[in-house]
């Protein structure tokens, strides 16, 4: 899917580098609840939830009746990286509308691509 292939490089080769930022502190959380290996990279954004919503969102607007399942493991996905303590909620809110946002914007260019003059939809014309 074109927005996760977008959104991953985005977030972690050029905004994790730009905004640099460490992971929260690991002493509240409980023993049980961290993950076995911490990740070692910016904490700003959260590439997880950032793949994560652009795959919903790319998915929910193809598929509508999709919506509330995907959108609910994307969420899923999202919590899950502050309850285990490797992000703070502002990475997650932020990768969450980068992934989100480049989705929208790849349905809007692949929109206006369809309805452009000499596009094709669909087969070959040989």
């Amino acid at each position: 899917m074109l927005a996760i292939a977008l959104t991953a490089p985005l977030v972690n080769l050029v905004l994790k580098p730009l905004f640099p930022r460490a992971r929260p502190a690991l002493r509240p959380v409980p023993a049980v609840r961290r993950l076995a290996r911490q990740p070692a990279s910016s904490s700003f954004p959260s590439s997880h939830a950032a793949s994560a919503l652009a795959f919903a969102v790319g998915v929910s607007t193809e598929q509508p009746a999709l919506a509330l399942p995907v959108g609910t493991l994307a969420g899923a996905v999202a919590y899950s990286r502050v309850y285990v303590g490797v992000h703070y909620p502002s990475d997650v809110l932020a990768g969450a509308a980068i992934g989100g946002g480049i989705a929208l914007m790849t349905r809007a260019v692949r929109a206006d691509f369809a309805l452009a003059p000499g596009a094709r939809s669909g087969g070959s014309s040989l």
